[in-house]
């Protein structure tokens, strides 16, 4: 074992925290940590890292030595490559009613959920100190600031949430389509019906920052498991993430605020501004983009213990995390540029593979870098990525190059098993989606049928056909077998059959009550003896 590996394994038992402590243990005293106040670029504070990448903390605490992709030949930095599409509408035609949009979530049923601030900005003066908001006089936010948008060509679907939200954050949609949002200037998360737009469970104390159980300060991101299980990344101030049931009891947090800087490793519990959550669940994980921090840590999704970390040189300030199953899973990571830092990276996507946590792929805007990007969500089949930016109106749409969906995601879906449910609802997919398809089904069908039943036709002859000769085939053999009974026993195989051998006295011994049967014509002399035989 390496000096520096030593001393990160001693850094991460001294510092590891207890998974159901008060809050107190959780939290610093407060005097360390002063967390930037808005998501504002001129806010961002001074973070002197100067590590290798050999001395990142719990980087690829993995066994790689059999399933890391080999880099000796490959650029696997742009293996994994996804472009801007085309079909997706320049950002600020989408609505010019849409302000600066915070969150984005994709439904199961692959709808984009944006969740922005209609006239409102986080700047400077939005908060006080003690990170009470102060613009409250100013009310809720007037417009709808949940918007629901067409994956296909981004159009607007559906809007709610008006007079109700003061500075919203983050918005996570779960796999029966509830909608997650969380408020910073309010202090509190919520579940939404999507249906009627009711609230169907509130967390936290409304302009009332706080550190216990029962509350929050400025919490940013919710991930929502399939049992209905949820986490909460608490986020700004606290720097904890907070395990609750389906019914939203606390089963268990961790985290605390930090501030480090220097060459000094960074222990897994201790967050820098958690800023998104996302579940791995098939690989039972919990992972959060540790924005100050500049890297990516993930738990256990059970019992919070720190399972890996990543930080690849390229991350800087992590913005948000994404994770899709596809291609035995991947990470999308939202990063963006350290003003603080020269440096020559530029905010952008990157793509982490998730069994090896290597660096194999990157995307941004075609021309250009993300300005000021705040948070992403990956389709459900892994397929398309949505990045928005805190600027008007700004979401932009990633789809992967053909080539890679062919590589990594259609030799994936081979081994996806169906159902009779689906290939049903597959076809009925099929035929919605293709009107010539549709119009010409009922003659398609027809010449099928037509072709069926003249194959039935011709079959059902041939059978007849086989049958009947077979039967006289068979009638004949017993004919056959009837009359050579009336053979001698005596005949020669070798003379062959004549009718002659059997009036032949010397080749009917035996016989002779048979021969009283036939009148023969050949033999003169016997003509006495057959008449009195006869007799």
């Amino acid at each position: 074992m390496s000096v520096t590996a030593a001393l990160t394994a001693l850094v991460a038992c001294s510092s590891f925290c207890p998974l159901t402590p008060t809050a107190a243990d959780f939290l610093s005293s407060g005097t360390d940590f002063q967390p930037p106040a808005s998501d504002d670029q001129s806010q961002q504070p001074s973070v002197e890292f100067q590590m290798t990448p050999d001395q990142l903390y719990g980087q690829n605490q993995v066994d790689n030595t059999q399933d890391s992709i080999d880099n000796s030949n490959v650029d696997v930095s742009h293996q994994f490559h996804l472009h801007e599409s085309s079909e997706w509408p320049f950002p600020q035609k989408i609505d010019n009613h849409i302000g600066q949009i915070s969150g984005v979530s994709i439904s199961k049923d692959n709808l984009v959920y944006i969740f922005h601030r209609g006239d409102r900005e986080w700047n400077q003066t939005t908060f006080f100190e003690n990170n009470v908001f102060r613009e409250k006089n100013k009310g809720p936010i007037s417009e709808q600031v949940v918007v629901v948008l067409d994956p296909k060509n981004g159009s607007v679907i559906k809007r709610w949430g008006s007079h109700r939200f003061y500075m919203p954050h983050g918005i996570t949609v779960d796999h029966e389509n509830n909608v997650w949002l969380t408020d910073v200037a309010l202090h509190q998360v919520f579940k939404f019906d999507h249906n009627s737009g009711n609230v169907l469970m509130t967390f936290g104390t409304a302009f009332e920052p706080g550190t216990d159980s029962n509350q929050f300060c400025k919490p940013t991101s919710v991930a929502v498991t399939t049992s209905g299980e949820f986490f909460v990344a608490d986020g700004y101030c606290n720097s904890r993430i907070i395990k609750y049931s389906a019914d939203g009891q606390i089963l268990l947090q961790w985290g605390r605020s930090t501030l480090v800087t220097g060459e000094m490793l960074v222990p897994p519990y201790q967050l820098w501004i958690p800023h998104a959550l996302t579940l791995a669940e098939d690989k039972e994980l919990i992972c959060v983009a540790d924005r100050e921090n500049s890297r990516v840590l993930c738990f256990n999704i059970n019992n919070g213990t720190f399972k890996f970390e990543i930080n690849p040189p390229l991350f800087q300030r992590l913005f948000s995390v994404a994770y899709s199953p596809v291609a035995d899973g991947l990470f999308y990571v939202l990063n963006d540029k350290n003003m603080d830092i020269v440096t020559e990276t530029i905010a952008q996507g990157i793509v982490i593979n998730a069994t090896s946590l290597e660096v194999i792929g990157q995307f941004h805007p075609k021309y250009n870098e993300f300005l000021r990007p705040h948070d992403m969500a990956v389709s459900p089949d892994g397929t398309s990525v949505y990045v928005v930016e805190l600027i008007r109106s700004h979401v932009r749409k990633f789809v992967l190059d053909s080539d890679i969906k062919n590589k990594f995601i259609n030799q994936s879906n081979d081994s996806f098993k169906f159902s009779l449910d689906d290939i049903i609802l597959n076809k009925y997919n099929v035929l919605e989606n293709c009107p010539g398809l549709r119009e010409n089904s009922g003659k398609q069908i027809l010449v099928i049928m037509l072709i069926i039943a003249v194959g039935l036709f011709f079959t059902a002859a041939i059978f007849v056909t086989v049958l009947i000769y077979t039967r006289t085939k068979s009638l004949a053999h017993r004919k056959e077998v009837a009359f050579s009974r009336w053979q001698p026993r005596t005949l020669n195989a070798a003379d062959g059959f004549t009718l002659g051998n059997i009036f032949n006295k010397k080749q009917r011994a035996g016989f002779e009550k048979l021969a009283t049967v036939e009148v023969s014509e050949d033999d003169d002399d016997d003509d006495e003896n057959d008449l009195n035989v006869r007799a």
